[in-house]
């Protein structure tokens, strides 16, 4: 069944944007007494189709269901080179990443200039949207900012992490057994040249502990997938 993230419900009647009544009407040539799954404020209403011209679309009950992590995950990803960062929003989204924040380190090939910025950020999260909408989300993840390295100590997480390719002791897997429902976690990803020695101790220095995502070297994208497939694996069980 087909998800809408909406803007409104005034008095049972969802109220959407231009772009989803073209896709309704236009693209998915939807008909009187189809149903559609809506979502407004978190919360999941069954709606079906009562006119097409205008579009009227009602409520008829809400849905008792929640497709979000018990965990809140804010996914820190320094800028990867080409298309790859489009991969990682759209997966990172479907895994159920709450936020993600876009960082500018030492290493990252990729540069986004500030006069670009608003209008890649609108792209960025349209991508979000879109795969919450694919993946039954209730929640669309926010991709708010892209930082400079060293704003990461302005942002704190009941549990920090950055994964750093060198680290032989401390493994993801362990760390992630004594995290409760309800925490916040922050997952740093460095861009395919990794974090240099210098950007790991300032993590260190406010309170990201380093972790190894195992024996293997993992490339930027799988670094991300494999760390949100473990936190969901076990804050899930």
């Amino acid at each position: 069944m087909q998800r809408y993230f909406v803007e409104k419900i005034i008095d049972n009647e969802v109220v959407i944007s231009k772009d989803q009544e073209h896709h309704i009407v236009k693209v998915m040539r939807m008909r009187v007494g189809e149903q559609i799954t809506c979502v407004n404020e978190g919360k999941v209403y069954l709606c079906e189709i009562s006119s097409t011209l205008p579009l009227i679309i009602k409520v008829k009950e809400e849905l008792p269901e929640n497709n979000e992590l018990d965990v809140k995950v804010t996914l820190l990803y320094c800028l990867p080179k080409g298309d790859k960062l489009d991969l990682v929003l759209q997966k990172a989204t479907e895994l159920g990443v709450s936020e993600i924040i876009l960082v500018q380190s030492e290493r990252c090939i990729a540069k986004i200039k500030k006069e670009d910025e608003a209008r890649k950020l609108a792209r960025f999260n349209q991508i979000v949207k879109e795969a919450s909408e694919q993946s039954k989300r209730c929640k669309i993840p926010v991709v708010e900012k892209i930082i400079q390295y060293k704003d990461i100590a302005s942002f704190k997480f009941d549990r920090q992490f950055i994964a750093y390719e060198n680290e032989k002791e401390e493994t993801f897997f362990e760390k992630l057994q004594n995290v409760q429902k309800g925490q916040s976690i922050g997952i740093l990803i460095g861009s395919e040249g990794g974090f240099s020695l210098k950007e790991v101790e300032f993590a260190k220095e406010n309170n990201y502990h380093s972790i190894s995502l195992g024996k293997r070297i993992l490339r930027s994208e799988t670094a991300v997938f494999y760390a949100l497939s473990a936190i969901s694996f076990i804050t899930e069980r």
